[in-house]
């Protein structure tokens, strides 16, 4: 099995982007999922895709804001954002609220990271490497 690399010009981007503790945690996260211990665990949640949605999820991002920012740094397309996210929210890693628009249309959803299945899945305490819980208004692209 190949070593998943951090590429310095990736998180640089990152933080660009969406911020510095976006670009944090997205960087420890791959350094953590890396170890060794890790490599029994399925392959889906250890690529810079699902650490890129938890790490944006951790920030409690929207999606639209997610998937727009990890198109334009050449993550992921729209189709493989759906299907981790689908696949992550499955897995309890993380889940979606509901923000409803003041106005007509669909109402926008918000990804919220869960630090219990996270724990649970990886057998790491996610304190130890993600920031602290972000303010609600905080996380905008």
């Amino acid at each position: 099995m190949t070593k998943i690399s951090t590429s310095q010009e990736l998180v640089a981007n990152i933080k660009e982007q969406c911020g510095e503790d976006i670009a944090n945690d997205f960087e420890k996260m791959m350094d953590q999922v890396n170890q060794p211990r890790f490599s029994a665990i399925k392959n889906t949640f250890r690529d810079s895709t699902s650490v890129f949605i938890m790490a944006c999820a951790n920030s409690n991002i929207l999606y639209k804001d997610l998937r727009e920012a990890g198109l334009k740094l050449g993550i992921a397309s729209v189709e493989t954002f759906s299907r981790r996210i689908y696949e992550m929210r499955r897995a309890g890693l993380i889940y979606t609220e509901s923000m409803h628009n003041k106005g007509p249309g669909r109402p926008k959803l918000k990804l919220r990271f869960n630090p219990n299945a996270f724990k649970e899945m990886f057998n790491v305490d996610p304190s130890t490497m993600l920031s602290s819980s972000h303010s609600e208004d905080k996380a905008v692209i």
